[in-house]
């Protein structure tokens, strides 16, 4: 019998009848305003841990109500247990290498890039909200369910049209350039987060480690004559860096 990348035996998809889809839509919802609200109210990312809250008692009541789940499953599918030590190697590997996007812009802009000076808060939230919160719904919920009775590469594949309806509002809102360079890290970061995920035993640390670093700008005083070289650079770095996590572990797509 076929495995999914999940380890998950069987060959038909959990989400395919239009009622899976359903459930499994007005479950992302859920999850989707829990987040995006919330996240809204606070833009330096400082109240990350309250988010954070809020999506695991959004995601546990979808994974009750909607999926009948017992409690103890509603808490193992958080992905908050133990990972597997090598995904988490390999996170810390290409987390540094994304994070020299800041010596990379102070050398070509030739001026300093300071921290922020409440940067440890900013960075305690930012790994709650853009790394565990945001994790958790997208890996933790849309590609888990994806997943289930499908290939690696075909769940990512389903799990991008919900990444592009997301993104529409930084395309509104912060223009062409920058939203659908947004859309495009968003889109394709999607592979390495799901492999990191994979790799850690259905668990979210290893992407959300991955992931906090790509928004580690939210750490930074960004100075007037980086701002012309810095949009190109942090979606150049967003997007080539990570993708070296599918040089690590085994092909998980099939």
């Amino acid at each position: 019998m076929d495995r999914g990348p999940l380890g998950e035996t069987g060959s038909r998809p959990a989400v395919a009848a239009p009622a899976s889809w359903v459930r499994f839509l007005v479950g992302f919802l859920v999850l989707w305003a829990a987040l995006a609200g919330t996240s809204a109210l606070d833009p330096t990312a400082r109240w990350g841990p309250a988010i954070l809250l809020v999506v695991v008692v959004a995601s546990l009541a979808v994974s009750r109500f909607l999926y009948r789940l017992p409690p103890r499953d509603a808490v193992r599918v958080l992905g908050l247990g133990r990972p597997r030590g090598r995904s988490l190697a390999v996170s810390a590997v290409v987390s540094a290498l994304v994070l020299l996007v800041w010596p990379t812009a102070m050398a070509l802009s030739g001026v300093p890039i300071p921290l922020r000076p409440d940067w440890p808060v900013v960075l305690v939230g930012m790994f709650a909200l853009h790394g565990l919160a945001e994790e958790m719904v997208w890996r933790g919920y849309v590609f888990r369910l994806l997943a289930q009775g499908r290939t690696f590469w075909r769940a990512v594949g389903w799990s991008m049209p919900l990444i592009a309806v997301t993104h529409v509002p930084i395309l509104v809102a912060s223009g062409p350039a920058i939203g659908i360079g947004a859309m495009l890290v968003a889109a394709v970061t999607s592979i390495p987060f799901s492999r990191l995920y994979v790799m850690g035993g259905a668990t979210l640390w290893a992407p959300a480690l991955l992931h906090a670093a790509i928004d580690s700008f939210k750490l930074v005083v960004l100075p007037a004559e980086v701002m012309g070289i810095y949009p190109f650079l942090i979606i150049g770095f967003s997007i080539a860096v990570p993708l070296l996590v599918l040089a690590f572990g085994k092909d998980t797509s099939r």
